[in-house]
């Protein structure tokens, strides 16, 4: 990694004078609270474990009928932090009033109880005050997860910043986390991919780069890259919708787990996420929040739409190089095709006329590409269904405007790329489409081509 990248790394200095500024009391302390923060979600339609008890007394404790419980539970303090106070029971043991533990231990009735009263007690409290106890259902492991562990489940943290999914990591328990997925206590971190849910690189605890994890299905270790996360589009999802159910925290972390029958569910909100998920994906999460700023976000779709068009991996540097004879070489000038919108796509029923020919330019020297204003306009591209967000730019002129960025799918010798535009007057160009080089991963520019168009 360049020493300029360690730039847009966000310090935690940074995090607690900037960003969680953005959570007002109420929102923290709502967060704090996973008994509340149970209850919010629940009213927004938002999945979470189902509650078995809260113990708020002594008498709570004793009154309960733990004979009877079956295994597959958690038992946790209700303003925890950190995974401190998590008893998380598999099964029931073999005699009665006893349980076994995900990380094979056994835990009597006695010992549950007495837990309990130390939660409540506060020593597992984020302050030290008095607090409470809860007791929910255990997740039942998705199957893609039985491979990555025997000790717990895994859960992915989103970061989510104005209503964007920013940055996500997958953490995944270890015998040394005792079976919880907190990367302080031991667990594994891997980065995702924004765009598909594929991990990408691997942490273990906070710090310790690791290249491989074990696959107890295959018997023996594979590359921490390349496991696809399932419901990849749901889990970010829910993770808007946390935020649209609690607005008071706009810098949040939300921890959701894929249940086997369920789906995704949310465990908790954190209003004061780690900074190590940046480790985990190697990338900084001062720039994506600062991409993000201050954009509208219309609603839960658009915001996953946006995470996934800004934050998307480029794994052309992590695949063993193609031959030559793979690689697409185009020329400065080439002739593409593009998907006419979505409502003009409705209304025509042959698919050879859902696609124009436009002549473009390939320009290494631009990030982003641009459409001009009018094309996209004439061929159903410029409706507002179809804008991601508008991105703010000055002029030569030091005139402020507001430049629409546009949802895209065009054809370069015979490559489907799906991406976002600019769109801007390019009425005085000889081109109407320019194509910058986020769009050419894994192509070549003919340098020779280049000659023989400064001659014309």
């Amino acid at each position: 990694m360049k020493l300029k990248d360690y730039r847009q790394f966000l310090t935690k200095n940074e995090r607690n004078g900037v960003y969680l500024k953005k959570n007002s009391g109420k929102g923290r302390a709502l967060a704090d609270s996973k008994w509340k923060t149970k209850k919010v979600l629940i009213k927004a339609g938002v999945a979470v474990p189902e509650l078995i008890k809260v113990f708020k007394t002594e008498e709570d404790i004793e009154n309960f009928d733990w004979i009877f419980l079956a295994g597959n539970f958690v038992v946790k303090p209700i303003s925890g932090y950190g995974g401190e106070g998590v008893i998380v029971v598999r099964k029931r043991g073999k005699w009665a009033g006893e349980w076994r533990k995900m990380d094979g231990d056994m835990i009597s009735m006695a010992d549950l109880k007495f837990h309990c009263r130390e939660i409540l007690s506060g020593k597992y409290s984020l302050y030290g005050m008095e607090d409470g106890a809860i007791m929910e259902e255990r997740i039942k492991i998705h199957p893609k997860f039985l491979s990555l562990t025997t000790t717990g489940t895994p859960d992915v943290r989103v970061i989510v910043y104005n209503k964007v999914p920013v940055m996500a990591m997958l953490r995944v328990p270890t015998e040394k986390s005792g079976g919880k997925s907190n990367l302080q206590q031991g667990a594994i971190g891997l980065g995702l991919d924004m765009a598909t849910g594929i991990t990408t690189y691997g942490l273990s605890g906070k710090s310790e780069t690791i290249f491989s994890v074990f696959d107890y299905r295959k018997k023996k270790r594979i590359k921490v890259n390349g496991v696809r996360i399932p419901f990849w589009r749901e889990i970010l999802e829910t993770a808007v919708r946390c935020q649209e159910a609690v607005p008071e925290l706009g810098f949040m972390g939300v921890d959701v787990v894929l249940d086997k029958d369920k789906g995704p569910m949310v465990l908790e909100v954190n209003a004061r996420p780690g900074l190590s998920i940046q480790l985990c994906n190697k990338a900084g999460l001062k720039s994506r929040l600062k991409r993000v700023e201050g954009i509208k976000i219309k609603d839960t779709d658009h915001g996953v739409d946006l995470a996934k068009y800004l934050f998307a991996e480029d794994f052309w540097g992590k695949v063993e190089a193609k031959k030559k004879s793979d690689v697409v070489v185009v020329n400065p000038l080439e002739t593409v095709r593009v998907k006419i919108g979505p409502e003009m796509v409705k209304e025509t029923k042959d698919k050879k006329k859902r696609m124009v020919d436009i002549r473009a330019k390939i320009d290494t020297g631009a990030f982003r590409s641009s459409i001009d204003e009018k094309l996209a306009s004439d061929i159903g591209l410029l409706v507002e269904e179809n804008v991601i967000y508008y991105r703010h730019y000055r002029s030569a002129l030091g005139k402020s405007k507001e430049r629409p960025v546009i949802n895209l799918t065009f054809w370069l010798k015979g490559v489907k790329i799906n991406t976002a535009v600019s769109v801007a007057n390019r009425s005085k160009l000889r081109t109407k489409f320019l194509i910058g080089r986020k769009d050419l991963k894994g192509v070549l520019v003919s340098a020779i081509e280049v000659k023989k168009v400064k001659k014309l």
